[in-house]
């Protein structure tokens, strides 16, 4: 493993060389392997009119498959300790709650949510998440941030959204900038004077009292899911006084207008050159709506299309819509399995999305897992919730009841599904375990399908068939019947499907998959088509016309034997398919094709067959010892369909040709029969022919007298050059740049070759876009004072110092980076400023957007790696079990050796004014001592020294500054810490509630730990007041955790023995007590 290297090697292939030891082929292809003989049901035979066949599943668009280890893990801990949450006074209710609380962190971690993001687990995937949103979104009367300055705080209903969550559990109340322990403590600080006060200051002097108008631009690719709810809501929330915005909208007339919100939904166009959502459309329409007073915009987004795979540019358009003051809704139903989702993208600081739904049934491993909907909490205005019920109420009374204000636990009343809950916890655990290198086999896989089909005419795939956009293997196809060299009929998709499953044991899928609207333009249907076809349905009840198409998928644990028959088999019936036509009939009312000779109902399964043992009697004996043999599949499963040809219909109990019929076909509706008929291929091989024709005498229609039967479809699909050309010579075009010159692109995944281009995780172009204020920000004039005050008064920068930021990627550091780098251009005294970061090597922290930054910034910057919490668990002392303090001590020897070997001589590190008062009660609570953390001082070497900058600032300070001017914070979501809150947390509630009683406590506090933090020495000999106290110096760090290797030795601390030393360490404490005291006075 790759210790790191400063000057002599490229940072990027640092980051990729770190976790090479995970990421070769061979490890590669043996996790594959695993995988693929780990999930339920790989060596099935399902049971077909051919005999049978070994099961080949291509439908991970539609539904994961189920893991044995997962399975195994929740049979053997989970459901051993399982009882109902909403108490932890049993073992088993604390335990579940410990496991479900857990998998939402580890969804979180994921997906890198916030603590200023709510996770609530909902319903039956990306539906119940829609739902659950819609519904939440009611109850807030619809009050989007847009709406914030133009209408009331608060109404009956709806909180007034001050209450706030941090990522411990604790609330803050916005308004009056006070930390409370429990939302009971809010509850009774809401009602308190000063918070009344200030309240009625916050109020607007001028509300805006008219109707509020909410546009929902709804995408071209957007699922039925994701789309229907919305246009319901059209009927709700009706146009009484005002016209819509758009003329295409989808609205609804009335006379009551509830809540004064009027709503219209509208699908934004598809640009024929990208087969993706036109993105001009999408800026004009943001534009309008903006311009427009009390309306607000809310845009339902796909982030990869279930239909064709392409990917949207989720940070980009997520930019747009912000700037123009929109909501952004991403729907990662079809993609998240594989694009690994980026909520709060460090490189895009407003790129955040405000609301994403996912469905985790679609990840491997994922069956019986529930619906997310992840939203930012300031959304969540409701206070009631979605679905009342037990398990979220505050107090109920004979009179009146209250929920809790916690956003994610109130919206899931009632005993929620736990094991569903932990399931979706460990899938997401193990994508998060998944190497990059895995995802490749998928971008290999949709390559090879691509060039297997691209010489049979009669296989069109939909959307563009090239691969220079980014896409997800997700491909949908037609198949053309053959009856015409220009086009003609096509097989319809139900007959494909179970064409496949029947001959090769493929797991397909037909339909519109759920896209109706976009499904129709892949497919050539215009307004005017789609409409018959709706009148088709609605008065013929007919399903059989429905238009549609097959859609299979390549998912990283196929077998290259698996994708070989896929590719095939698909390519068999494009080729010999049409001659299998008179061996299968169809329903009409359902659109279910199926062999004549089939016998589903006999071959099924019954959960009724399942009885104990104890309670078998002679008939269950009977039925089981009667009970059919499995069949054996063939070795060879295209020479066994080429057999079927001629075996269907000559062989052992075959079907003749002759006794061919169709089900009655409604004569009204002839012209949209598409579809080649049974009847069709019965014809061409009663007379030995070789090519596919309709029958002389036509379908079968309800008609007494002949009936013209099209003998081409009334839809063609559409293909991307057509589509230009037309686009073209209409004028109508928009200008596009040139498509990135790559071929396949492994969604979010992949490693990067070292002669590749540079494209970012989703395989776009763009290099990350930063605002002008996170490059340059302009810093104010009272925080550069304060860390200069601090700095003069402290002597941490002399000159020509040699400064090294300790950059973590929080707000803190950044924040102190752009002080230091704005005071270098001020002062007269020189000094030079580099950053390096410690990166722990856990999945839960990803510092690497820092790079870019950091170069964009032109500032020298070190990337330095280890894998810390790993070490940890080997080398921590068993005495001393604490991860914090190791992983502290480690992370300073590293910055120690890359200062002594690049020359630097100061390190500065982020530690604010809060961080010195609550080290200092913590010390004198926990320890009886005063101490606190020093604000410049040498290490015991003398060699090097190190200072805090932000010792006189405050942490909202540096929060302020941080959000005002979008920095690309990371999230530090460390695995060791965030189940629970930690002492430093408690003593910063504590000590907001002073301040607010007291205003003025931090700079007394400051004044009182100065003679502490003007210590400037950690050498023992020096410190004598360290030494009568004989504790360990928290800032030396041992000479074994320099080491670096590819083992490891860390040795264990020693305790220092208390014993005679006891009077002394009251002596000393008592005198810097009465010291601090004495300064405190002056």
């Amino acid at each position: 493993m790759l210790r790191y290297d400063f000057e002599n090697e490229d940072l990027d292939k640092q980051i990729r060389h770190k976790s090479a030891y995970i990421c070769n082929d061979d490890v590669t292809s043996k996790l594959r392997e695993f995988l693929r003989s780990d999930t339920i049901g790989v060596d099935h035979i399902v049971k077909t009119p051919f005999g049978g066949r070994k099961l080949v599943y291509t439908d991970f668009t539609a539904s994961g498959r189920a893991l044995q280890w997962i399975e195994d893990f929740i049979r053997d801990q989970i459901l051993p300790a399982y009882g109902n949450t909403h108490t932890l006074s049993t073992s088993t209710a604390r335990q579940s709650t410990f496991f479900r609380n857990e998998a939402r962190q580890i969804v979180k971690h994921y997906m890198n949510a916030t603590h200023e993001d709510a996770l609530i687990f909902c319903g039956a995937g990306t539906t119940g998440a829609v739902q659950k949103f819609v519904s939440i979104m009611c109850r807030s009367q619809w009050l989007l941030p847009s709406f914030a300055e133009n209408s009331l705080q608060s109404s009956a209903g709806v909180s007034d959204g001050f209450l706030s969550e941090d990522r411990w559990g604790s609330y803050e109340c916005t308004l009056c900038g006070v930390r409370l322990k429990t939302e009971a403590q809010y509850r009774s600080h809401a009602g308190s004077e000063m918070h009344q006060q200030k309240l009625r200051a916050q109020r607007p002097k001028d509300v805006f009292e008219g109707v509020r108008r909410l546009v929902v631009l709804c995408d071209a690719l957007a699922h039925h899911s994701s789309l229907l709810p919305f246009r319901e809501l059209t009927h709700r929330y009706v146009h009484a006084s005002t016209e819509p915005i758009f003329a295409d909208s989808m609205y609804s007339r009335g006379h009551a207008v509830e809540n004064s919100v009027e709503m219209e939904v509208c699908t934004l166009k598809l640009n024929a050159s990208t087969g993706m959502m036109d993105e001009n459309d999408l800026t004009e329409r943001l534009a309008k709506v903006q311009s427009m007073k009390g309306a607000a915009a809310v845009c339902v987004l796909c982030a990869g299309s279930n239909v064709t795979g392409l990917l949207a540019d989720v940070p980009r358009l997520t930019s747009i819509i912000h700037q123009h003051g929109g909501l952004a809704c991403w729907d990662y139903a079809a993609t998240a399995g594989h694009l690994r989702p980026d909520l709060n993208p460090p490189t895009w600081p407003d790129a955040t999305v405000d609301v994403a739904f996912f469905s985790p049934h679609k990840l491997l491993g994922g069956p019986g897992s529930v619906g997310l909907l992840i939203a930012k909490k300031r959304l969540l205005r409701n206070s009631v919730p979605a679905e009342p019920g037990g398990g979220v109420v505050f107090f109920v009374d004979h009179e009146g009841h209250s929920y809790i204000q916690n956003s994610e636990d109130r919206e899931e009343a009632g005993t929620p599904d736990i094991i569903g809950c932990i399931r979706t916890g460990l899938v997401h655990h193990l994508h998060t375990l998944l190497p990059e290198k895995v995802f490749e086999a998928e971008a290999q896989g949709l390559r090879f399908l691509m060039e297997r089909w691209a010489g049979n005419h009669r296989i069109e795939v939909l959307g563009k068939a090239d691969l220079s956009q980014p896409r997800a293997a997700i491909v949908s196809f037609m198949i053309r019947y053959g009856n015409s060299p220009e086009g003609g009929l096509y097989l319809h998709y139900n007959y494909v499907v179970a064409l496949l499953n029947d001959l090769f044991g493929v797991q397909a899928r037909g339909g519109c998959a759920c896209a109706g609207p976009y499904a129709q333009q892949l497919l050539g249907i215009d307004p005017t088509t789609a409409k018959a076809f709706d009148e088709a349905l609605m008065r013929s009840a007919q399903e059989v016309l429905r238009p549609g198409f097959v859609r299979v998928g390549v998912h990283f644990t196929m077998s290259q034997s698996d994708l070989e028959l896929m590719a095939s088999a698909i390519d068999w019936v494009a080729t010999h398919g049409w001659r299998l036509l008179p061996a299968y009939s169809f329903c009409v009312e359902t659109g279910e094709w199926y062999h004549r000779l089939a016998t589903p109902q006999q071959d099924r399964a019954w959960l009724s067959s399942l009885a104990p043992p104890v309670l078998q009697n002679t008939l269950r004996e009977l039925e089981t010892s009667h009970k059919a043999k499995e069949q054996t599949p063939p070795q060879d499963v295209l020479a066994a369909a080429d057999a079927a040809l001629t075996s269907s219909f000559r062989g052992e109990n075959p079907i003749p040709l002759s006794s061919t019929r169709c089900p009655l076909l409604d004569a009204e509706y002839a012209h949209l029969v598409w579809f080649a008929l049974p009847t069709d291929a019965s014809e061409v091989l009663l007379a030995g022919g070789t090519q596919p024709r309709l029958a002389a005498e036509g379908a079968i229609f309800t008609a007494a007298k002949a009936v013209d039967r099209p003998t081409h479809s009334i839809f063609e699909v559409s293909s991307v050059s057509s589509a230009q050309s037309t686009a073209d010579s209409t004028g109508q075009s928009e200008e596009l740049p040139a498509p990135c010159e790559v071929e396949v692109l492994p969604f979010e995944f992949g490693e990067v070759e070292e002669d590749a281009s540079e494209f970012d995780s989703a395989g776009h172009c763009p290099a990350p876009a930063y605002p002008s204020t996170a490059i340059a920000p302009k810093v104010p004039k009272s925080l550069r004072s304060q860390v200069a005050g601090a700095i003069k008064e402290y002597d941490m920068i002399r000159e020509a110092d040699r400064l090294l930021v300790g950059l973590s990627g929080g707000k803190d550091s950044l924040t102190m980076l752009h002080v230091l780098l704005e005071l270098q251009r001020r002062s007269p005294v020189k000094f030079s400023i580099a950053a390096a970061t410690v990166n722990p090597e856990t999945p839960e922290f990803k510092p690497e957007p820092l790079i870019d930054y950091l170069k964009a910034l032109g500032v020298t910057y070190h990337f330095l790696s280890k894998p810390l919490i790993e070490m940890a668990k080997c080398h921590l002392d068993p005495k001393k079990p604490s991860i914090c303090s190791f992983c502290a001590r480690m992370k300073r020897g590293m910055l120690y050796t890359c200062m002594r070997e690049n020359n630097y001589n100061v390190l500065c590190l982020g530690q604010h004014l809060d961080d010195f008062a609550e080290s200092f009660l913590m010390s004198a609570f926990r320890n009886g001592s005063l101490r606190t953390m020093k604000a410049n001082y040498a290490v015991a070497a003398k060699d090097l020294r190190v200072c805090r900058p932000l010792a006189h600032v405050r942490e909202k300070t540096l929060a302020q500054f941080a959000k005002d001017n979008r920095l690309p914070v990371i999230a530090d979501n460390c695995p060791a810490c965030f189940a629970a809150p930690k002492e430093r947390h408690r003593i910063k509630l504590m000590l907001s509630q002073q301040e607010f009683e007291h205003p003025d406590l931090f700079w007394s506090l400051s004044s009182c730990m100065k003679p502490l933090m003007s210590i400037s020495q950690t050498e023992r000999t020096m410190d004598w007041w360290r030494q009568l106290m004989a504790e360990e110096d928290e800032e030396e760090v041992p000479a074994q955790a320099l080491a670096q290797g590819n083992g490891v030795v860390v040795a264990p601390i020693q305790e220092k023995q208390d014993g005679p030393h006891i009077v002394l360490v009251a002596c000393a404490s008592a005198l810097c007590g009465a010291l601090a005291m004495w300064l405190a006075r002056r």
